[in-house]
């Protein structure tokens, strides 16, 4: 009887794949769309320029950057571990996200530069030592790891042909909207 139902069932599946599938063997994809349009290469380039034109320059995403890794920072300095982290994966997003937009930017001497392959090196070694240091609440380890990681930024920026960006440790609170104190209550 179980046999029965497993091979009713399966012919069941097998006949409704084909009698599904069937009808499409052997058309092409313009075909099996009987309301097909025909593809206006002018609106389509005019619409590639215009979204690249809304696509922010590579120093507006890495002046959001240096504000997530300043706020990261602060966050440290308080021994807010969630915020850290909060600051340290927006930092790496924001990150994620310039090499998104140009992987390979050129120098102001017209030089290629492979930033995904810095940012490869940079992932796993300095990256990797600060998200250990903020996962295991160590603030030694965080010091020593966000100057590693301020260091890797500078080499970019050298090989980027741009050594007059020299990031530091911050010395001012880049925002005061947010408390960056772990035991602070609701605000009266």
């Amino acid at each position: 009887m179980l046999r029965t139902l497993v091979v009713f069932v399966c012919g069941g599946l097998v006949g409704g794949l084909l009698v599904w599938k069937l009808p499409a063997l052997g058309q092409t994809p313009a075909a099996l769309k009987q309301d097909a349009k025909p593809v206006d290469i002018a609106a389509m380039d005019a619409e590639v320029a215009r979204l690249k034109g809304t696509v922010p320059n590579l120093s507006h995403v890495m002046a959001d950057v240096a504000f997530q890794y300043s706020n990261l920072w602060f966050a440290a300095q308080h021994k807010n571990w969630p915020l850290a982290s909060f600051y340290f994966n927006e930092t790496r997003g924001r990150i994620k996200w310039m090499l998104r937009i140009n992987p390979n930017p050129k120098t102001p001497s017209g030089e290629v530069v492979n930033l995904q392959g810095i940012y490869d090196g940079l992932e796993t070694s300095v990256v990797m030592s600060l998200k250990d240091a903020i996962d295991q609440k160590d603030s030694a380890k965080f010091a020593a790891a966000y100057k590693q990681m301020i260091e890797g930024c500078y080499s970019c920026h050298k090989s980027a042909g741009r050594p007059y960006l020299r990031p530091m440790i911050p010395t001012v609170q880049p925002q005061t909207m947010i408390n960056y104190d772990p035991d602070a209550g609701w605000p009266k």
